[in-house]
């Protein structure tokens, strides 16, 4: 082979290679920007008469390479550190206005860059642009949540900025921001107490606010505050002290609110009527025997605690304030028992007050037994109805037989404060029930031979019971 041809050759290979190294500047725009695409022509089709070739046009130097500087941000170009013409990518150009292509949010001036097209900014794209001081809020977004940048209290949502961070200034320990208190008044935080600053009444929980002081809630004020269930009646007013229960029809929270002890549905409802004959007891001779001056219907006993053994059960009349018109109340205790329980009775005809002194007595007259009840805590109470046929005292049981002492029941729940019950004499799934395993199983419930009226409480209850005005419900 001749040396011309050599180098022929030679020189055939150089240019081979000078083209294969050349770079593609529309190629590599591409793989910057991911919308890019097609050798970057698709964002300056219409803009760049140049578009589409490489960018050769506008290469300066030996090198090839697209500058770098400010010089290149106004060739109309899209050069290699741009993500659209003279603008974003790594390029010392501004940053791309909307619809520009990008390929990071730091491409465009909006700082979002959605499906490789700068978009607007909003408060839900999850990028702190705009005025924000966070990702979407502060600014003229919605106020950042606790230990976020801000840098005025209105970016934040406790409109509270301290040291750049937004904060709780309720719980600082400290009067500061719009607080007329240490920690209180103001709107954000909760009212002030009695005699703490304010500046208007609902700074106030007492909502009265005199010479920049919180005052102190009456039952005569004529304002909805302190825990009344209505303006200056229930709550604290309805205390025999302050003697301003709600009237029937007003608003309640619980039966104490009103003068009738009765709530229902939030509303102050009036109570059953009982006539005195039909009264069973209600304690306010100041002891545990039923009344004898005169014996109501002829009902003759007395109130007994009873137990398993295992604990301490008690029961007497206790002084109790019960609204307005009640001092006195049976107060049942109980505690340590492991076994079946504990309770509190009342046998109706037991002139001897002895186990087996008791006979039957004929309620057929009533439709049921009410009262009264409360406890110091939630308590499960079983109130039995022994008749002649479940008691282990009558002629129907053997005495010795002590499967027969199970009774007709119906299971209430007794909380802290004092509600009217009503046990009728009916057997169903609503009302009585027997309870299983008694021996000889009784014909059914018969209330012309009721022996008694019990609350019994099960085992690992320790409890204080509270009940008053026991009485029958006349048919």
């Amino acid at each position: 082979m001749s040396s011309g041809l050599k180098l022929l050759s030679l020189c055939s290979i150089s240019l081979l290679f000078s083209w294969a190294c050349a770079p593609d500047l529309d190629s590599l725009v591409a793989s910057y920007g991911a919308g890019a695409g097609g050798g970057g022509t698709s964002s300056t089709t219409t803009d760049n008469p140049n578009a589409g070739k490489g960018g050769t046009d506008d290469m300066t130097g030996d090198s090839g390479a697209a500058p770098v500087g400010p010089a290149s941000c106004d060739n109309n170009g899209r050069d290699a550190n741009e993500s659209d013409v003279d603008c974003g990518g790594t390029s010392e150009c501004k940053r791309c206005g909307t619809n520009a292509h990008c390929g990071a949010n730091r491409d465009c001036a909006s700082m979002f860059c959605k499906s490789t097209r700068c978009a607007e900014p909003t408060c839900t794209d999850k990028v702190k642009n705009q005025d924000e001081t966070a990702p979407d809020c502060g600014g003229s977004c919605p106020g950042c949540e606790l230990g976020v940048a801000c840098e005025l209290n209105e970016d934040c949502a406790s409109q509270f900025c301290k040291d750049s961070v937004c904060v709780d200034h309720c719980s600082s320990g400290k009067k500061e921001a719009d607080e007329t208190d240490k920690d209180c008044g103001g709107p954000t935080c909760e009212p002030c107490g009695d005699n703490q600053g304010c500046t208007e009444s609902t700074d106030c929980q007492s909502k009265l606010c005199t010479n920049s002081k919180c005052q102190p809630g009456s039952c005569t004020d004529k304002i909805l505050n302190q825990d009344e269930s209505e303006k200056d009646c229930g709550g604290v007013c309805s205390s025999k002290e302050n003697g301003k229960p709600c009237d029937i029809s007003h608003a309640c929270n619980h039966g104490e609110d009103c003068s009738s002890l009765v709530c229902s549905k939030n509303k102050c409802v009036a109570d059953i009527d009982v006539a005195a004959a039909d009264i069973i007891d209600d304690f306010e001779d100041g002891n545990v025997y039923l009344p004898t001056d005169p014996a109501l219907g002829g009902r003759v006993g007395n109130w007994y605690a009873y137990g398993d053994g295992t604990g301490v059960p008690t029961a007497d009349a206790s002084s109790f304030q019960r609204g307005q018109v009640s001092n006195y109340v049976l107060k049942a205790t109980g505690t340590g028992f492991t076994s079946w329980g504990s309770g509190v009775g009342v046998d109706l005809d037991n002139p001897g007050g002895g186990q087996f002194d008791k006979v039957p007595y004929d309620a057929s007259a009533y439709s049921g037994v009410t009262f009264w009840a409360r406890a110091d805590a939630q308590l499960s109470v079983t109130v039995t109805l022994p008749t002649r046929e479940t008691d282990p005292s009558s002629d129907y049981c053997d005495k010795a037989n002590t499967g027969c002492d199970h009774h007709y029941y119906q299971a209430i729940q007794v909380d802290q404060y004092w509600k009217r019950y009503t046990i009728n004499f009916i057997v169903d799934s609503k009302n009585l029930a027997l309870e299983p395993g008694g021996k000889p199983k009784p014909t059914g419930f018969h209330s012309n031979e009721l022996v008694s009226v019990q609350f019994r409480m099960a085992s690992g209850q320790d409890y204080a019971l509270y009940i008053d005005d026991v009485a029958f419900v006349p048919k």
